[in-house]
C-alpha cells in the first residue's frame, strides 16, 4: 500500500457515529388544530398544517385537512403551537471547547486566549503541537454539540463561521451536522495574513508607535511590544501570496467536496476579516461566489478598534468600502456578523448592496465591543438578522436567551416606547424570516415563515410545559420567560422538523444519542481549568499583544502619548455606555 494511502488516525471520525441516531424517515405529518401566530398583528389562530414533500404541503382552518394516507400520522395539536424555525446566522462551533474559560477582556485580547486554547491552539490538547496532532474529531463533536444546542432552542438553520486546517476538518463538521439534522451553512473562516507576523492585524497600531520606539531606542529598552525586537508595530502585518493561493485552494476544495444543498449542506465563503485578507483573497472569494452562487460571510465592524483598524490600513479607510470595492460586498447572500461600528453612509451602502447584518447582542456585551443599532440600519433598510456567536463570547447557544436580550436591549435606546421591539417581532421578523433571507433561503421556496410551499422547517412547542404556563401570550413567554429544568416541568420545544425530516421528538433530539454525548465529551477533556490561564500575561505573544491593545486605545499613559491622530478620534455615539471619543494630539 503507498503511504498517501493509508488512513490518517487524526481523521478518525468513528465516535461520531457511536453517538449518532438514524432519524427517522420522513412521512406526511398533519399537525391538527395546532395554534400558529397570525401573519399581521398580535393575535393567534387554530390550524391544520399538513408537511410532505419536505415542505408546508397545506395550511386550512382548524379540523379541516384529510388526514395523510399511511405511513403519514396526525398529531393532535391543540396544546401546542407550531412556529417557523429560527436561524443562528452566527456562530463558530470550535468554540464549545473553551467556554466558560476565557477571562473578561475586549476582543482583540480574548482571541488570542481563543487561539491558544482551544484544541488545535499552542495550549491545546497535544501542547506545542496540537496544530498537526489534534485529530478532526474535536471539530466534529463541537459541531454536534453547536447543533444540539441551537436545535434544542427552536433553530432549524445554523450558519457556522469555521476555522478549519483542511478539508478533513470540514468532513467533520458536515458529518456532525447531517447527524444532529440542522441545515447548515459552514463558512470556512480562512485568512492570509504572512505567519511570521502573527497576530498583527488583530490589534490597532498606537498612533505613538514612531516616536515611542525611538525613544525606547535611545533608552535601551524594549517597549513590550509585538515585534521580534520588542518593539511597537508601525505598519500592518503583511499577506503571504503562497498562502493566499493555498486557501483559496482549499475553499474550493470545500465547494467540491461538501455543497450539497439539497442535502441540508450549504457551503459558504467567509473570509475571517477586511483586514486579515488581502485584497487578491478578497478578490479570490468573490470569484469563487460567482462561480458557484455561493453565499458569503465575514466578521465587519465588531469592534471601536476594528473601526480604527479600517482607517489606519484600508485605502478607502472603510471596511465596508473595501469589502464593496472587492465585489464581495454586493453578492446576493452576504452577510456580516456584529456591524457595531457602522457610520450612516456604510449602513446605506449595506442597504444598497442587500447585504445583511447580524445582530450578536450576547458576545457584543460580554466583550465590551458595544450595541448594534439595530432602529437605525432597520430605518436604512438593512436585513438584520440575530446570531448566538460563538459559545465562547456567548457562552452557550441558546437562541431564546438571546432573543430576550434583542427584545429588551434596544428600549434603552429610545424614550419612544411605541417603537421598541417585541418579542414577536424578533422571532419571526428578525431571526426566523430575516435569517433565512440573509443567505438566499427565504423566499417563497425557502424557510422562515410559515405559509404554503415554503420549507418544513418548523418547530413545535408544548403549551403545557411549566415555562408557558399560565396562558398569557405564548410567544411572548417562550422569548421572554425562562425554562425550569426539573424532570416534571415538561420540555417546552416539543417537536421540529428540518425539510419535513422529524429532527426533535417528545423534546429530545432524533439524531443524536444525548448521554453518550455527554459520555464523549467528559472523555476527551476530563480535566477542569482554570481562568488564570487566559490571563494576557499568561504567554508572551499575548502579553504583548496587551500592550499594543492598551497603547493604541489610549488605555495606557506610559507608553506612547495617550492620544491618537485626529482622524482616528471620532467614532458613532450610542454604541457603549462611555463616550468612544478617544483623545487626540
Amino acid at each position: 500500500m503507498d503511504q498517501h494511502d493509508r488512513a490518517d488516525p487524526r481523521d478518525d471520525l468513528s465516535p461520531l457515529s457511536l453517538v449518532s441516531n438514524a432519524r427517522p424517515e420522513a412521512v406526511p405529518t398533519l399537525l391538527r388544530n395546532v395554534l400558529v401566530p397570525a401573519s399581521e398583528g398580535d393575535a393567534y389562530a387554530r390550524r391544520d398544517v399538513l408537511i410532505a414533500g419536505g415542505v408546508i404541503a397545506a395550511i386550512s382552518d382548524a379540523n379541516t385537512l384529510t388526514p395523510p394516507d399511511a405511513p403519514g400520522r396526525v398529531l393532535d395539536g391543540s396544546q401546542r403551537m407550531l412556529l417557523p424555525g429560527f436561524f443562528n446566522a452566527h456562530t463558530h462551533s470550535i468554540e464549545h471547547w473553551v467556554r466558560g474559560l476565557i477571562k473578561p477582556l475586549p476582543l482583540e485580547l480574548w482571541v488570542l486566549g481563543l487561539i491558544q486554547h482551544e484544541p488545535r491552539g499552542a495550549c491545546g490538547w497535544h501542547g506545542a503541537d496540537s496544530y498537526t496532532q489534534t485529530p478532526a474529531l474535536a471539530v466534529g463533536i463541537s459541531a454536534m454539540l453547536c447543533g444540539v444546542e441551537a436545535l434544542l432552542s427552536g433553530c432549524t438553520a445554523v450558519l457556522d463561521h469555521l476555522f478549519i486546517r483542511d478539508a478533513g476538518d470540514m468532513a467533520a463538521a458536515v458529518a456532525a451536522y447531517r447527524a444532529v439534522g440542522v441545515r447548515a451553512f459552514i463558512s470556512p473562516m480562512l485568512n492570509d495574513d504572512d505567519l511570521s507576523q502573527m497576530y498583527w492585524n488583530y490589534i490597532p497600531i498606537c498612533s505613538s508607535a514612531g516616536e515611542t520606539n525611538v525613544r525606547a531606542h535611545a533608552a535601551g529598552c524594549r517597549c513590550g511590544g509585538m515585534r521580534t525586537d520588542g518593539m511597537l508595530r508601525e505598519t500592518p502585518g503583511s499577506n503571504d501570496p503562497a498562502r493566499t493561493a493555498a486557501q483559496l485552494r482549499l475553499w474550493e476544495e470545500c465547494v467540491e467536496r461538501f455543497h450539497r444543498p439539497d442535502e441540508g449542506i450549504h457551503v459558504v465563503i467567509g473570509p475571517v476579516t477586511a483586514f486579515s485578507c488581502s485584497p487578491e483573497m478578497l478578490r479570490g472569494a468573490t470569484a469563487i461566489r460567482k462561480k458557484y452562487g455561493l453565499a458569503g460571510h465575514t466578521h465587519l465592524l465588531e469592534t471601536r478598534a476594528q473601526a480604527m483598524m479600517a482607517r489606519q490600513s484600508l485605502p478607502s479607510g472603510s471596511a465596508v468600502r473595501h469589502l464593496h470595492e472587492a465585489g464581495f460586498l454586493e453578492l446576493p447572500g452576504t452577510t456580516c456578523a456584529h456591524s457595531c461600528w457602522l457610520t450612516d453612509d456604510e449602513a446605506k451602502l449595506m442597504a444598497a448592496t442587500g447585504a445583511s447584518v447580524i445582530h450578536c447582542p450576547m458576545s457584543n456585551l460580554r466583550l465590551g465591543s458595544g450595541v448594534m443599532p439595530l432602529a437605525t440600519y432597520q430605518a436604512h433598510g438593512v436585513n438584520v438578522a440575530i446570531g448566538c456567536d460563538g459559545s465562547a463570547s456567548s457562552d452557550g447557544q441558546d437562541m431564546l436567551e438571546v432573543l430576550k436580550l434583542t427584545t429588551v436591549l434596544h428600549a434603552v435606546s429610545t424614550p419612544e416606547y411605541r417603537s421598541w421591539s417585541t418579542a414577536r417581532q424578533t422571532a419571526l421578523t428578525l431571526c426566523a424570516r430575516n435569517g433565512y433571507r440573509s443567505v438566499n433561503c427565504g423566499g417563497e421556496r425557502g424557510g422562515g415563515e410559515l405559509a404554503v410551499g415554503r420549507l418544513a422547517d418548523v418547530t413545535l412547542w408544548d403549551l403545557t410545559a411549566l415555562s408557558l404556563l399560565p396562558r398569557t401570550d405564548p410567544l411572548a413567554l417562550l422569548i421572554l420567560g425562562s425554562r425550569t429544568q426539573a424532570p416534571g416541568a415538561g420540555s417546552a420545544l416539543a417537536a421540529a422538523w428540518v425539510g419535513g425530516t422529524q429532527t426533535v421528538a417528545d423534546g429530545s433530539p432524533t439524531g443524536v444519542d444525548l448521554t453518550k454525548l455527554r459520555e464523549l465529551l467528559l472523555a476527551l477533556q476530563p480535566e477542569y481549568r482554570s481562568p488564570e490561564l487566559t490571563e494576557p500575561s499568561a504567554t508572551p505573544a499575548s502579553a504583548a499583544a496587551e500592550v499594543e491593545y492598551r497603547a493604541a486605545m489610549c488605555l495606557d499613559g506610559a507608553i506612547g502619548s495617550g492620544a491618537v491622530e485626529p482622524r482616528l478620534s471620532q467614532y458613532e455615539k450610542g454604541r457603549t455606555l462611555y463616550d468612544p471619543t478617544l483623545p487626540s494630539v
